[in-house]
């Protein structure tokens, strides 16, 4: 779906060609938020629970589409489960855990869920209000004093529920590259106090992760454990007998029957091993889970937080979760919705559709290597989960478009090929970045590579020593995990980056975006920023802090 990937994931697939700067256009619009909240209320007139035999009629259709999708994008593995009448009606595995193995992909099979992690976050905060030690409408400073942002007054009114919002008024993806490379969580929540807002706080849907690690701190503390994830085991996981789902790549690691995530290039699947994302992402993305486990979660959701005859947590509260909090509009909209009279709205940790065949509740991840989509219809009563270990960039997958096919059998809307148009939109970016590098316009005097080499420090992404390589081009290394970064003239002042992912090894996910040397007064480079955008947009450039590299 192309730009519409950027929803789901951690960072979207970047396009030269999508607004000329790179990274997805999000259009503004001012929506008043009580009107959203009276949209979401109104519930699908006379729906009936969705039963196993109306599934079950749905299913040749649902089996052949991912058959040929997986074809199409020729992807490894897929696990998909759909739930109703309060209990896993449906689930099968398809495809292999890892190429080069002959291990299938079953219901049991553990991948990486990404995003869709931000749902489970959006649930123990509302814990924490069930049990009177939080207020949505709490300031965050009261509870994380070093909360931080770059508007005085925007510091001072950001509420709890705004952490999962989506709504900061920030560039979207703001410090998820830094995720990317490897930096700690609380360089990142520093970070928010440099990043240069976009729009006004609460007024345009902008996709971050930087929040949620706020979010996590607090309620960890408030809950009394060492970190977020402790907190959710004890107080949901352990609950609801999700005993498959973890956050860490250990947890990952051990699981017997578990997928390797599987990064496609536009050429050929490679195998990606673990690294410090999206486990670093925390409540933003960090989980690791299976249709099992996930069939449960998506029960504990439509019972209003019961399951099993026990009551984890109050159903008002849950809901709670799913209010509208801020429209998503423009091209995103376009890609996203049901068809035009869809109107389709984020909450905390998930997005809302309210559309003339049904509600539907739903979230999807992405991670380098892993794809998921979890969605279900809260009037029908029914669910649907799609694992997928492979990703093209990330977050471009069959997770998403397989999930929405599924949704659209099964509340009644004619079918359409979301993977087929998915796969050609990305092709498209792939093509256009391509045909942009090509291009190479003339934007000023090529200088001689050494008048660039020097130090530079920025107060997000720290200090950086450029250095002139030996294949006529540029480098450095780049923060804590001293991420490789190199660099190739594209135009005068600009450079082509090429910047490898922080992880454990081996042929890791890699980011080309666009940087620019600047100038000061006598011409001398003095400044870096990240002509890209994207998730370096709000970035402060990197100044030169001398003229000699080590």
């Amino acid at each position: 779906m192309g730009g519409a990937s950027a929803v789901w994931a951690f960072a979207g697939m970047r396009s030269w060609g999508s607004n000329g700067k790179g990274g997805w256009r999000l259009w503004r619009q001012l929506v008043p938020i009580p009107l959203l909240g009276a949209l979401l209320l109104v519930q699908t007139a006379g729906a009936a629970p969705l039963g196993r035999s109306e599934i079950e009629v749905a299913l040749p259709a649902i089996e052949a589409y991912i058959d040929k999708s997986m074809r199409d994008w020729q992807t490894p593995g897929l696990a998909i489960g759909i739930v109703a009448e309060d209990e896993l009606v449906y689930a099968k595995g398809f495809g292999i855990r890892e190429l080069g193995g002959e291990a299938p992909v079953t219901p049991e099979t553990v991948f990486q869920i990404g995003s869709t992690s931000k749902a489970f976050l959006g649930a123990s905060e509302a814990m924490l209000v069930e049990d009177g030690k939080l207020r949505w409408d709490d300031r965050v400073i009261d509870h994380y004093p070093a909360f931080r942002l770059k508007d005085p007054w925007v510091t001072r009114e950001f509420r709890i529920l705004d952490l999962l919002a989506q709504r900061s008024g920030l560039p979207a993806y703001f410090g998820t590259n830094m995720m990317v490379y490897g930096y700690d969580a609380d360089s990142i929540i520093a970070a928010l106090a440099h990043a240069e807002p976009r729009t006004s706080f609460r007024s345009t849907f902008a996709y971050q992760n930087a929040f949620h690690l706020v979010a996590g701190r607090i309620v960890a503390r408030l809950g009394g454990a060492p970190d977020w994830a402790a907190f959710l085991k004890r107080r949901l996981l352990e609950p609801l007998g999700m005993d498959a789902t973890s956050a860490s790549a250990e947890g990952l690691l051990q699981a017997e029957n578990r997928a390797s995530g599987h990064r496609f290039d536009t050429r050929t699947n490679i195998v990606d091993t673990p690294g410090p994302m999206p486990y670093n992402a925390e409540g933003a993305g960090a989980l690791n889970s299976s249709i099992r486990d996930l069939a449960r979660w998506l029960r504990f959701h439509i019972n209003a937080g019961e399951i099993d005859g026990r009551q984890v947590m109050d159903g008002a509260n849950l809901a709670k979760t799913y209010e509208p909090l801020v429209a998503i509009t423009g091209p995103m909209l376009d890609q996203l919705r049901f068809g035009d009279q869809d109107t389709v709205t984020y909450a905390t940790g998930w997005i809302v559709h309210s559309t003339p065949q049904g509600r539907v509740v739903e979230h999807g991840g992405g991670t380098a290597g892993f794809v998921s989509h979890i969605a279900f219809d809260p009037d029908r009563r029914f669910g649907v989960i799609v694992l997928v270990n492979q990703s093209w960039n990330i977050g471009g997958g069959i997770a998403l478009p397989v999930g929405r096919y599924v949704l659209d059998r099964l509340q009644g809307r004619p079918q359409i090929d979301y993977a087929a148009r998915s796969l050609a939109g990305i092709r498209e970016a792939v093509e256009a970045q391509r045909r942009a590098e090509d291009e190479r316009p003339f934007r000023g005097t090529e200088r001689p590579l050494a008048d660039y080499a020097g130090r530079y420090a920025s107060p997000v992404l720290g200090e950086i020593d450029v250095e002139v390589g030996t294949d006529e081009g540029l480098s450095f290394t780049l923060g804590p995990q001293e991420v490789p970064v190199q660099l190739s003239r594209w135009a005068g002042d600009i450079f082509i980056a090429t910047v490898t992912a922080a992880g454990a090894g081996g042929d890791r996910h890699t980011d080309r975006l666009r940087i620019q040397f600047l100038g000061d007064a006598q011409g001398k480079t003095d400044r870096i920023i990240w002509d890209d955008a994207g998730d370096q947009a709000g970035q402060p450039p990197f100044h030169r802090i001398n003229a000699t590299s080590r």
